[in-house]
């Protein structure tokens, strides 16, 4: 199982701008009470291990994350259907605001830092393992700037969205690509080549159906292309519940690498690459500490970000991308032939 490091640099700034991440959050929790009233919400135990014992818990815009207490995964329940979140993505003044605004804030650092290495990632390890690939297929999508990418992909004939998030106007100018609009039930495809997961695993109802889906989905050999938000990261672990990066629902679902290991294990696929080469660990715990001045933090972290300088830091950053410590994953998964 391959895990690459990454020596790239930029800055959150880059992506996310500070007044507009803030207005995000906030227009987040203002959304959420008008699309999931509490008595619509249903419990689940871990999405990775399936165990329901937790160790702790903590609120955020009115919903409760809780720890596994096996694997460390930290995940919502009681949680919303898949058809809540659906209505609730296409609907949202947040997430309109996020697809209309915060994103073209942004366009070009994306497309430079985040699109286009995905992009070749998708096709490099593509021609490596599965060389005669056609087809491919991008589930949960969020963003209308990766269409962009996507009609581009190669060596694919055949582009397939499996989409109920965007509007039918996004899609106007991509007639090549075919879409299904709709949830996990309405995924009836042929077998497919290569399916990309982008982020969509943090924020599904049902993670194992999904990833099961994926599997069934996929033609013996067949490639998955995943990307996750990891709690067994840096920045995670020592923030925890004053994480930005903890959203709902966003991110309904936070792996522990252990955890997402065990799933997929569970689920069948062979695990090819497990990478976690996130650049931003280090700064997004710095900041944090420096806008929290009278919260406490764990004595050697504090003395790292206060006392040790930016070359120190950045070869922290390495470490933690080395040993699959970083909190931004990304995977790629095969279906045995």
């Amino acid at each position: 199982m391959h895990n690459f490091v990454f020596l790239d640099e930029f800055h959150e700034v880059d992506l996310k701008p500070s007044r507009a991440l803030q207005r995000y959050l906030e227009m987040t929790e203002n959304s959420i009470p008008d699309f999931f009233p509490g008595n619509s919400l249903h419990e689940c135990h871990c999405p990775a291990c399936g165990i329901h014992e937790t160790t702790s818990q903590f609120m955020k815009f009115g919903f409760r994350y809780l720890e596994c207490i096996s694997c460390g995964t930290l995940y919502v329940s009681p949680r919303p259907s898949e058809s809540a979140l659906i209505k609730y993505f296409s609907e949202s003044k947040a997430e309109y605001f996020w697809r209309n605004e915060f994103i073209k804030m942004t366009v070009e650092k994306r497309n430079d830092k985040i699109l286009t290495p995905l992009l070749q990632w998708i096709e490099q390890s593509t021609f490596e393992y599965l060389p005669q690939a056609v087809s491919l297929a991008d589930a949960y999508t969020k963003q209308p700037l990766y269409l962009e990418k996507l009609v581009k992909a190669k060596p694919f004939s055949k582009q397939l969205l499996l989409q109920p998030f965007l509007s039918n106007e996004t899609f106007l100018n991509y007639p090549e690509i075919e879409r299904i609009m709709g949830g996990l039930s309405q995924w009836k495809v042929e077998k497919i080549d290569v399916l990309t997961l982008i982020d969509g695993i943090g924020f599904s109802s049902d993670a194992p159906a999904l990833l099961k889906t994926a599997y069934n989905i996929l033609s013996p050999g067949g490639l998955l292309f995943l990307t996750a938000t990891l709690s067994s990261g840096f920045d995670l672990q020592v923030l925890w519940e004053q994480s930005k990066n903890i959203i709902p629902p966003v991110r309904l679902n936070l792996f522990s690498e252990i955890g997402l290991l065990q799933l997929i294990n569970e689920t069948g696929f062979e695990c090819i690459e497990f990478s976690t080469p996130g650049i931003l660990d280090t700064e997004i715990v710095c900041k944090a500490m420096q806008s929290q001045s009278k919260a406490e933090f764990p004595r050697f972290v504090s003395y790292l970000m206060k006392h040790k300088d930016e070359n120190t830091h950045r070869r922290f950053q390495e470490f933690l991308q080395e040993n699959r410590l970083s909190s931004y994953a990304r995977l790629l998964l095969r279906k045995p032939i």
